[in-house]
């Protein structure tokens, strides 16, 4: 299956209002002014990705399904999963099956040993103490367990219940059966994605 992910900035993406219907223009006024811009690049950016990859040219009528997790109307269209952190967005569109996708611009994190001895398993824990740079192997860890859960729309409380095997290059959790992950670091941002279907192509674009 083929994945495409656009990462920006949103201070440095501009919303292209052409492909956007005027309910979600509405919908976006609700939101404070932080709020209405990550909505509007978002989906402008969603909007760009379906016209670029999938000739539809106006982005398509949403529902919200489990645990608030967007999806289109109608069931044949393209998955897509949206992540930001801090001025990073990241959306991905799949083309054939299911996509959970989660970001973490690299920054300081305060106890983030502890977070990790609470909420890792231990092979998990383990195999992060032994890396060169210790916090940035967390948030490759957090990276995929959170996408794992947004693939199958799951909360980040059940984050202990993913085991994430990086030697077998595995993931396990009793929410799904298929898992197929891929793991980049572009610049700051770590970037972790999970689908239903083994990832034969991943455009990603920056």
């Amino acid at each position: 299956m083929t994945l495409i992910i656009q990462l920006a900035n949103l201070n440095h993406t501009e919303i292209d209002f052409s492909l956007l219907p005027p309910q979600i223009v509405a919908e976006a006024d609700k939101f404070n002014d932080e709020r209405k811009k990550q909505f509007l690049v978002c989906r402008s950016i969603l909007a760009n990705l379906l016209k670029q990859y999938c000739h539809i040219p106006t982005l398509p009528a949403m529902v919200i399904g489990d645990n608030s997790r967007p999806r289109f109307l109608e069931r044949h269209l393209p998955d897509f999963n949206i992540s930001h952190s801090q001025d990073a967005v990241a959306v991905a569109i799949s083309l054939t099956g299911m996509i959970g996708l989660d970001i973490e611009v690299a920054r300081p994190r305060k106890n983030y040993l502890k977070v990790a001895k609470n909420f890792f398993a231990d092979d998990e824990y383990q195999w992060m103490l032994k890396q060169d740079d210790t916090l940035a192997a967390f948030w490759q860890l957090w990276t995929l367990k959170e996408s794992a859960l947004k693939l199958y729309a799951k909360g980040v409380w059940q984050v202990k219940s993913v085991k994430v095997d990086l030697n077998q290059q595995m993931i396990i959790a009793p929410f799904g059966q298929d898992f197929y992950y891929q793991y980049r670091q572009v610049g700051d941002v770590h970037l972790s994605v999970n689908s239903n279907q083994p990832i034969s192509k991943l455009i990603l674009l920056s």
